[in-house]
């Protein structure tokens, strides 16, 4: 008898961060960077599931660099006028092929968080980017650290258990495109 509340409470339940791309607002023409990139995610990080608290005791599953990196290549797209993405921060041939001069490489920490005691849905829910940009030849650019905050509450979140975390990823990619275009290291 006693089992049982122990194995309810290690549950990790499914949700995801996958923003919506239509709430990433384009960039006007004369705002964007004439410079081809690439960006590289490690395949241990891509196919990485990370386990957060949730509320109740119970934990939440996800995998941030799968669900974060179709936003992320939005927002490269809306802020330079090539992106490509790179099987190796090395990867001469494409580098070569496409002109490529920056090399974005994405380090993504989450956290999540719920005092509630009856449901398992994260309240509160952080997105850490840090964006290391190197130029074709490996040396380091610039460093840019972004966080993202996401909340829903019980009326909220009780149809869509993935709200406060893909609200973090809205507002974390929306801070990105905004730090990037902002970057004067970027435009030389």
């Amino acid at each position: 008898m006693l089992a049982v509340p122990v194995l309810m409470a290690a549950c990790a339940h499914p949700i995801t961060l996958k923003s919506d791309l239509d709430k990433i607002s384009a960039v006007q023409t004369s705002q964007k960077i004439d410079k081809s990139v690439g960006y590289y995610i490690d395949p241990a990080s891509l196919n990485a599931e990370v386990t957060t608290p949730g509320g109740g005791g119970d934990k939440v599953k996800y995998s941030p660099y799968q669900d974060i990196e179709p936003g992320f290549y939005k927002v490269l797209s809306n802020v330079f006028k090539d992106v490509n993405r790179l099987k190796s921060p090395q990867e001469k041939e494409l580098i070569t092929k496409y002109d490529i001069s920056l090399i974005f490489t994405p380090i993504i920490l989450t956290n999540s968080s719920s005092p509630s005691p009856l449901t398992w849905p994260p309240t509160k829910f952080t997105t850490e980017l840090t964006c290391k940009v190197t130029d074709k030849n490996g040396q380091l650019i610039v460093e840019k650290k972004v966080v993202g905050d996401g909340a829903a509450e019980f009326d909220e979140f009780k149809r869509d258990h993935s709200l406060s975390a893909r609200r973090s990823t809205e507002d974390l990619l929306q801070k990105l495109q905004k730090v990037l275009l902002e970057t004067p290291e970027l435009r030389k």
